[in-house]
């Protein structure tokens, strides 16, 4: 029977990419609180219409 999960190389691999993304994750989630905490009225805002935003690029 073939071995699987992690203890192949390609399982390694992906527990790798696996840890990275979650830590990435955890970041930006500290980030996006941070970013709440110091500008309150900033989540509020409408966001941008899309015509404005690409007449501008």
């Amino acid at each position: 029977m073939p071995r699987r999960g992690r203890s192949t190389t390609i399982g390694k691999f992906a527990k790798f990419h696996q840890d990275r993304r979650v830590s990435e994750i955890r970041v930006l989630g500290e980030l996006l609180r941070r970013e709440g905490h110091h500008a309150p009225g900033a989540a509020a805002q409408p966001p941008p219409d899309v015509r404005e935003v690409s007449a501008a690029s």
